[in-house]
């Protein structure tokens, strides 16, 4: 009985193998012209989108050369800015003392 089988199977099997290879090894898909433009729309797009990539990367090294001299004025700033008011803040402490001592010597003055 398995005999018969293989027999008959055996005939067809070119057949069965012809009809099943396009199955397991498609063809490459034909590109037509829609597809075609499609593709050089895409590729154009890509350039483009490189393109501003490096205008941004420029832009942005740029930018951040730009800050960094800010934020070193600023620094030079504020040092500054700190040594005045460590200068003010001596000239307030001096004030004070001399105010209070001359209130100090007026109320002696005014109780003699």
């Amino acid at each position: 009985m398995a005999a018969t089988w293989i027999t008959i199977a055996a005939s067809s099997l070119p057949e069965i193998i012809r009809l099943a290879r396009p199955l397991f090894t498609p063809a490459p898909p034909q590109i037509d012209n829609s597809q075609r433009l499609r593709l050089d729309i895409i590729g154009e797009q890509i350039t483009e989108l490189q393109n501003a990539a490096t205008q941004n990367a420029d832009s942005i090294n740029k930018l951040a050369t730009d800050m960094q001299r800010t934020i070193e004025v600023l620094q030079v700033g504020a040092e500054k800015l700190e040594r005045q008011l460590v200068r003010s803040h001596r000239l307030a402490v001096v004030s004070t003392t001399v105010a209070v001592l001359a209130f100090v010597v007026a109320l002696y003055a005014l109780g003699r």
